[in-house]
């Protein structure tokens, strides 16, 4: 039962990594990383995500807004 399990466990980790590579917007789009959110950093975030042709977005998967991981700049897809 414990490998049936693991071996679960594991596509549902493949699954994830596939969804998740899947949704965003382009090869471009990046996380902010780790760290707390304060309004100084999101301010330079955002001026940078501007900058290289992005907006910055909170993610919509229920994440704590209170992480810089919570947040990614979507580049769209260029020509």
């Amino acid at each position: 039962m414990n490998r049936q399990v693991a071996i679960a466990l594991m596509g549902l980790t493949f699954a994830s990594l596939a969804a998740c590579s899947a949704t965003m917007a382009s090869d471009r789009s990046y996380s902010l990383g780790r760290g707390v959110v304060n309004y100084d950093e999101l301010r330079r975030a955002g001026d940078k995500c501007k900058a290289d042709g992005g907006v910055l977005q909170a993610k919509q998967d229920g994440g704590d807004p209170a992480q810089l991981s919570n947040y990614t700049c979507v580049i769209p897809k260029g020509d």
